[in-house]
């Protein structure tokens, strides 16, 4: 989000950005997160007060920790559709993320981006009571994406159909299905929260800066999660491979370069969608791929996350 505050001017503040899981997230408007607000006025005791947000600064924090804990997280029904994402407010965000870098007002320095294969397992283990399409398509329509019509979600379910082995964990045929519409929702939020935006950004920034992208597939094995999200966290600060990419990008700017281990990681074009993908497997544990899985899934869930944004 630093990207994009203030227009995409850095300010001298940063010269490079190493992401994990994605980029930007389709966030829309502060409306969308008034809710959460006002319950925590109301059950902090500020409802009558002229100025909701200066009484609140008067609440003692334990007080004010235990309203805000009994938000929706990371393992609450609503799974990527969070309380407290960064949203619009016409001053940090100007505007809609997706809309600013479609207009090219990002920070024009090099990136280094990439998302897990399972990111959005772990954000749909709570809702394994769905069983059904028209359960999946409810869910949809009033839990993650309020506000889409009807139209639009028949349209997604055929995208992501209900066909376990289509689902995440990817690859892992009928395993891993807690439940009937478990692995669907799984590829469905990975791709609403994570894999969509860092895509969508690489694409609209090739050409006007250096961009490296990466693909972590490993840990497959993880009953239920596969290749969940935060896996690659080790791979990095756990002295794997991506660590030498790292002190390379930091020091050079570039993850290539000499010393460390690595094979050569070509910049991210539109043209060649050239990705590292880290694998489980000794021989191989890292290869070139592209960057082109789940093509029109992505398409059709990137100009619906325009239409109704988190």
């Amino acid at each position: 989000m630093h990207m994009l505050t203030n227009d995409g001017d850095a300010e001298g503040l940063f010269r490079a950005a190493f992401m994990q899981s994605g980029s930007f997230i389709p966030v829309g408007g502060f409306e969308n997160g008034q809710r959460y607000y006002d319950k925590i006025v109301s059950e902090s005791g500020c409802s009558s007060s002229e100025d909701t947000l200066e009484c609140l600064r008067e609440v003692p924090y334990e007080a004010l920790k235990k309203v805000i804990d009994k938000s929706p997280g990371v393992f609450s029904y609503q799974g990527v559709n969070r309380a407290w994402l960064p949203r619009v407010d016409g001053v940090f965000l100007t505007q809609p993320p997706q809309y600013q870098m479609l207009e090219g007002r990002v920070a024009n320095v090099p990136v280094v981006t990439g998302t897990c294969d399972d990111e959005g397992t772990i954000f749909s283990l709570s809702a394994v009571n769905i069983t059904t399409t028209a359960e999946f398509k409810a869910y949809i329509g009033n839990v993650v994406l309020p506000g889409a019509s009807t139209e639009d979600i028949d349209f997604l379910a055929t995208y992501y159909p209900d066909f376990p082995p289509s689902g995440s964990p990817f690859d892992t045929g009928m395993r891993n299905s807690i439940s009937a519409q478990y692995k669907r929702i799984a590829a469905l939020l990975g791709d609403i929260m994570f894999q969509t935006p860092r895509r969508s950004f690489l694409k609209a920034q090739s050409g006007r800066q250096d961009s490296w992208a990466y693909l972590s597939k490993r840990y497959k094995d993880m009953a239920y999660l596969g290749s969940y999200h935060g896996s690659d966290i080790s791979n990095v600060y756990g002295a794997g491979e991506m660590q030498d990419y790292l002190v390379r990008f930091v020091t050079n700017l570039d993850p290539n370069g000499k010393g460390g281990r690595g094979i050569f990681w070509p910049k991210y074009t539109t043209a060649s969608q050239k990705i590292i993908q880290y694998q489980d497997s000794s021989l191989f544990p890292m290869i070139l791929g592209v960057d082109n899985f789940r093509t029109q899934e992505m398409l059709f869930v990137t100009n619906l996350t325009l239409k109704y944004p988190l």
